[in-house]
């Protein structure tokens, strides 16, 4: 026995070597006590019997407990109990080995986090990049709901990707379909799959017409039920094969053909009759009127093309079929004409189809101007002809939005793309609004308010710090997007800091709001509902970055993207989260205090800054991890060992705040205002940069030699919150 207690407590440290237990020992259940580097019973927990006594959790003879093997039969000459009944708790207890094994053993093996199986801890996640426990008891990013494709059942983060509606019931795939279902669940309400029929309830995608039918023969179709019934009428007396089948219009059959309602041939009628609507063949007047070739309308034909020089039939008459006009072009945008010429080309991004052109489908990604010309890629880059002087364009702008110059018969002015048709020397030295060279200046004017009126002069100035957009608009200072957005007539450009004139036209689509419907205000905010948290949005997350008004920037309600990076990972783009939300490098979720956040995280004001400036142009509440205890501090002094005090900006009213975080002390290299130092430390706003330096809420007594303790803008400049946030940092004398 002795001997049994001297290795199994060893036995048991080594168990509970892994993370969790540290050198305090493990983190014991209820009922049980850390000694020896093992959890075993608690004092109270634990009756010993006569003649033995309770160490280290274990029941133990008398004068055994310096391990001198004397338990075997020590008090059996008086009487008293001996080994084989040492401990009772209401009944006696078998003095084998076993008896000292603790009451239970903590697994913690590879474990770095959760529960040990005792109902201890073998750790808890702490860091920013990997605050979350997941079921194997590893420390992951924040997880993310994997719900793509699904209605309901579990989302894989501990909650609920929705609940089924009343009659429907969910699948193992977390699809909801009716009890009666005998189909793959995903087949159900699948969108435009299919109309899956015979399944034992009716499929919603059966009400769409255009989708197949999945589950009948070619000679049947779906009822309302969703039970597959013979779509050829009992009196078709005719070959079923070609009821409905989209080849021609079989008349005399017993039941009127569906092709009929079609311009497809005739047949089962005599020559001048046609077939009438209950599917039976009627006498037909022909009607050839003006015409000399092509179909009489009942069944017939009113001439052929029999001359070779004109042997193509168009619109009832024989022509040839290149001179004047290739026929084929009459309906045709583009490829061959049939007369060895063309029928047109398609602009950039398109591609000829059967005469037509269609937009070509490139692959999408944040920095692409696909889907976007005219607009904002999701990377921040821009899609306009504008973007090209300030130099903000997609890198693929000139492919998928490429300009074709277009001249005429114009000798000067603008070719629509930027460029030149020419310039007037001599005589006629002006340009005139027709394009042409003439001896007297058109002012052009019109619509503008400053800029060149293209006579030497000007059409108006702007007030200070207004700029002059290249169309001629006097632009708001407040305003953050692409200057050839302002009143360019393409777009409603919300979003952008101040109101865009061509929000006016009703009849322009409204471009950074969540969706090409929503409405832009007077203010030049989206009309939407925007949410300051997750808790917002039910099931759902706050997702994207959208000005609200004011300064501040939050998010609206939608379903994180599956296979997007989880928050407070690194990004590029707004695109690559699962939140939909890049700031300043990270994945972010919205908040509004800390409770709102992850227990290592804290609910803080984040700068947002404009891409292609760096300014900062709002501020959001986001969760942010911090390094060191985030407490609040009055001074530097008030700080753990370690840490400093540093100055943020409180989520809630952008107000500034003070938190120890790690860090060094002292003022260190240039940075960027509204942009963090690499070393944790506040950029504070210096001339035209910033420099990395240390918050003073104590005064000067928190300041080093050779600086003063000032109150500076936390994020370096102002945008629209009326008081920005500030805090009092060191700045070199």
């Amino acid at each position: 026995m002795a001997n049994a207690r001297l290795v199994l407590p060893m036995l048991f440290g080594a168990l509970c070597a892994g993370a969790g237990c540290g050198s305090d020992g493990p983190a014991c259940g209820p009922g049980t006590v850390a000694a020896n580097a093992a959890c075993v019973p608690a004092a109270d927990a634990l009756t010993c019997g006569p003649g033995v006594t309770l160490v280290d959790g274990a029941c133990t003879v008398v004068g055994d407990t310096q391990g001198a093997g004397a338990g075997e039969t020590a008090g059996a000459g008086d009487g008293q109990a001996t080994t084989d009944t040492l401990a009772t708790n209401d009944t006696a207890v078998d003095a084998s080995p076993t008896a000292d094994l603790p009451a239970c053993v903590p697994e913690c093996g590879g474990r770095q986090c959760g529960d040990d199986g005792c109902g201890g801890s073998c750790g808890s996640c702490t860091t920013a990049a990997a605050p979350v426990c997941n079921a194997a008891g590893q420390c992951v990013a924040q997880c993310v709901p994997q719900c793509t494709g699904k209605d309901c059942g579990d989302d894989g983060c501990g909650a609920s990707c929705g609940a089924c509606a009343s009659g429907l019931s969910c699948s193992t795939i977390g699809r909801c379909v009716p009890p009666s279902w005998t189909c793959p669940p995903a087949a159900y309400n699948g969108g435009f799959d299919a109309c899956h029929c015979g399944c034992g309830a009716p499929d919603p995608d059966c009400k769409n017409p255009d989708n197949l039918v999945a589950g009948c023969t070619s000679l049947q179709s779906c009822d309302a039920a969703g039970a597959c019934v013979d779509k050829v009428p009992k009196s078709w007396i005719c070959a079923p094969t070609i009821y409905g089948a989209l080849d021609s219009c079989d008349c005399g059959c017993g039941a009127k053909d569906p092709d009929c309602d079609l311009d497809l041939p005739l047949f089962g009628c005599k020559q001048g009759e046609s077939c009438s609507a209950d599917g039976t063949c009627k006498a037909c007047k022909p009607s050839c009127a003006g015409k000399q070739c092509g179909a009489d309308g009942c069944g017939g034909t009113c001439g052929l093309c029999s001359d070779p020089a004109k042997a193509t039939c168009a619109d009832g008459q024989c022509v040839d079929a290149c001179k004047p006009t290739p026929v084929l072009c009459k309906t045709n945008a583009c490829g061959s004409d049939g007369c060895g010429g063309s029928c047109g080309t398609c602009p950039a991004g398109n591609a000829c189809s059967a005469g037509q052109c269609n937009a070509v489908v490139l692959p999408s990604a944040p920095t692409s101007c696909d889907g976007f010309c005219g607009s904002v890629a999701p990377a921040g880059c821009y899609c306009v002809p504008s973007c090209q002087a300030e130099g903000s364009c997609c890198s693929d702008f000139k492919t998928v939005c490429g300009c074709k110059p277009v001249c005429g018969t114009k000798k000067c002015g603008d070719d629509g793309c930027g460029g030149s048709c020419g310039a007037c020397p001599g005589p006629a030295p002006f340009c005139g609004a027709d394009g042409q060279c003439t001896a007297t200046c058109d002012k052009k004017c019109t619509g503008k308010t400053c800029g060149p009126d293209g006579c030497g002069a000007s059409c108006g100035t702007c007030p200070a710090g207004q700029p002059c957009s290249y169309n001629g608009q006097c632009i708001p200072a407040a305003w953050h997007c692409p200057k050839g957005y302002f009143g360019d007539g393409i777009a409603c450009d919300c979003s952008c800091g101040a109101s865009d004139p061509d929000c006016a036209n009703p009849k322009l689509l409204v471009y950074g709001c969540p969706s090409g419907k929503d409405v832009c205000d007077a203010g030049g905010v989206c009309k939407v509902s925007f949410c300051n948290k997750q808790s917002d949005c039910g099931a759902k997350w706050c997702m994207g970055t959208y000005p609200a008004g004011g300064g501040w920037w939050k998010g609206t309600c939608g379903t994180p993207d599956a296979l997007g990076i989880a928050p407070g990972q690194p990004c590029t783009a707004n695109a690559q989260c699962a939140s939909a939300a890049c700031l300043q490098g990270s994945c972010a979720t919205y908040c509004q205090n800390d409770a709102d956040c992850l227990k290592v995280q804290r609910c803080l004001g984040m700068a947002i800054a404009n891409p292609l400036s760096g300014k900062t142009i709002g501020i959001a509440g986001v969760c942010q991890g911090i390094s060191g205890s985030a407490v609040t501090c009055a001074s530097q002094a008030a700080c753990p060992k370690g840490e400093i005090c540093l100055g943020y900006a409180d989520a809630a009213t952008g107000k500034g705040k003070y938190l120890c975080a790690t860090g060094s002390t002292g003022i260190s290299a240039s940075c960027i205002p509204g942009f963090p130092c690499a070393d944790g430390k506040l950029c504070a706003a210096l001339g035209t940069g910033g420099v990395c330096t240390v918050a003073c809420p104590g005064g000067q007594a928190d300041c080093p030699a050779a600086s003063t303790c000032s109150p500076v803008l936390l994020f370096g400049s102002d945008f629209g919150l009326g008081q920005e946030p500030k805090v009092s940092a060191c700045l070199p004398n």
